[in-house]
């Protein structure tokens, strides 16, 4: 009867801590994409085969995208205000600086997008560039390639929302 009490007891414990580490762990993470970008709540997050349609159909996509890799999010706010993000991972983290600088030397040829500018944020290289009616910052960050386009044409909005972005999108 104690042997079997003793069971039950140590049961319990591994339960509790097996739970409790969970709890832990999943605090520690930080999501893919914040809840809120500035003035905006996040309204809508693709992923998987949803998300790589999407994004392969935004633009000519040279690099391939999986599924488990692919992530879209849509901010939105009452003022008209709109936020696209797109994520896809690479293998590495030099992969994805490589998938930046492929985009790069598309841009501003003949396409939709002008010849990007280049803004230090954070430390990080980040790229801007207009066209397709909006303002896009894209850059690589650990083994993700992060691509934002906002729709609010004041510089200032759009400055503030990038610097929050590369500080909490992507972890």
């Amino acid at each position: 009867m104690k042997q079997k009490k003793n069971g039950i007891f140590l049961i319990a414990v591994l339960a509790i801590i097996i739970i409790a580490s969970a709890v832990l762990l999943s605090l520690g993470q930080k999501p893919l994409f914040p809840e809120k970008l500035g003035d905006m709540e996040l309204k809508l997050h693709r992923e998987g085969e949803v998300a790589v349609r999407e994004i392969q159909n935004s633009h000519s996509a040279k690099d391939n995208v999986s599924p488990d890799q692919a992530h879209v999010a849509q901010y939105r706010n009452s003022a008209g205000n709109r936020a696209t993000v797109s994520i896809t991972a690479a293998d590495t983290e030099k992969k994805a600086t490589e998938k930046v600088d492929n985009m790069t030397r598309g841009m501003g040829v003949g396409g939709m997008f002008s010849i990007p500018e280049v803004l230090k944020i954070d430390g990080l290289k980040i790229y801007y560039t207009e066209g397709g009616g909006g303002y896009h910052y894209y850059y690589s960050k650990n083994n993700l390639v992060i691509w934002i386009a906002i729709s609010n044409q004041d510089r200032i909005y759009r400055s503030e929302l990038i610097d929050e972005a590369v500080k909490s999108i992507g972890g």
